[in-house]
């Protein structure tokens, strides 16, 4: 919603794609920018849009999902763009395997000038890395089998942030995916992103989640990393903490993930941010700065 400054680009991305059987649909919240301008220019081309109140994200994409004719569904923010032929790409793969459930790729973190920042890390996973990582799978490169989805249900609507990721986890529980090794999209940071408005919201949503799906009879593989996994998750809870210049919780939460796994794979990125959290939020801001711009320079020493 009030997107409208990235919404044309997010719009031409798709239908840029030149892929024969494309449904496209746009469910705007209700913007009050010119977000429904710019989606009455492209309207000769969608399958369907609406400009109207909804009861959140999952509703508004389920609705959709629901309408929706094809095999393979997919989600993109109005933020994040897809990369040339993407589409394609995906659905050969599909072709190719009808078991598969679930699919996606590498993803590239560009700025609101579209710049790319990074790439952000992802590679071939299991569940089981799935849920040690917590997540991995960037969620504009998503792509869903109905099948799958009608089996297992659609998004659950009392989740807001990690909708996807709770969703790869039932599909993961009964279907085939599959890493496709090409950068599918781009997903844009900025200021007014969700995730950036309430990290600490986004991450503890999280939590609860990897608790309810632990809360469950699991294979013996599964159920015995539950421990890593929270633990994994609270070490991003201490790092958000950090960020805001909460130091002293973030510690008591690093005390805790450690406690809960002692591993190395947890160990390790627990002294990071144990050390973060006693720069301060000014601190870690400037450092994050001095890194991104690092990462451009690296980004046009290579090009």
């Amino acid at each position: 919603m009030n997107q409208g400054q990235f919404l044309e680009e997010t719009i031409r991305s798709v239908l840029l794609q030149g892929y024969p059987d494309l449904e496209y649909m746009v469910l705007d919240a209700g913007s009050t920018d010119d977000s429904v301008a710019i989606i009455r220019r492209y309207g000769a081309w969608l399958a369907h849009w609406t400009s109207e109140p909804d009861k959140g994200q999952s509703d508004a994409i389920n609705k959709g999902w629901r309408r929706a004719t094809g095999e393979i569904l997919a989600y993109i923010n109005s933020d994040d763009t897809y990369c040339p032929d993407a589409l394609r790409l995906v659905a050969e793969a599909f072709a190719r395997d009808p078991e598969l459930g679930l699919m996606y790729g590498r993803c590239h973190v560009i700025d609101q000038r579209s710049a790319v920042l990074r790439e952000r890390r992802v590679r071939a996973a299991t569940l089981a890395d799935v849920l040690r990582w917590s997540p991995s799978i960037p969620q504009p490169t998503m792509f869903v089998r109905r099948a799958a989805l009608e089996t297992v249900g659609p998004l659950r609507t009392d989740l807001h942030y990690t909708m996807d990721y709770e969703l790869t986890l039932r599909i993961g529980l009964k279907y085939k995916w599959q890493f496709l090794p090409v950068v599918l999209a781009n997903m844009r940071d900025h200021p007014a992103a969700k995730t950036a408005v309430d990290p600490l919201r986004h991450v503890e949503e999280g939590i609860g989640v990897a608790e309810q799906f632990f809360n469950q009879t699991l294979p013996a593989n599964l159920a015995g990393l539950k421990n890593q996994t929270l633990a994994a998750l609270f070490i991003r809870r201490a790092r958000v903490l950090a960020r805001l210049g909460r130091g002293a919780e973030a510690r008591k939460v690093i005390a805790r993930a450690v406690e809960l796994c002692p591993d190395p794979t947890i160990r390790r990125p627990a002294a990071a941010v144990w050390a973060m959290s006693w720069f301060g939020s000014s601190a870690i801001d400037s450092l994050r700065r001095v890194k991104r711009n690092c990462l451009r320079i690296f980004t046009r020493g290579r090009s």
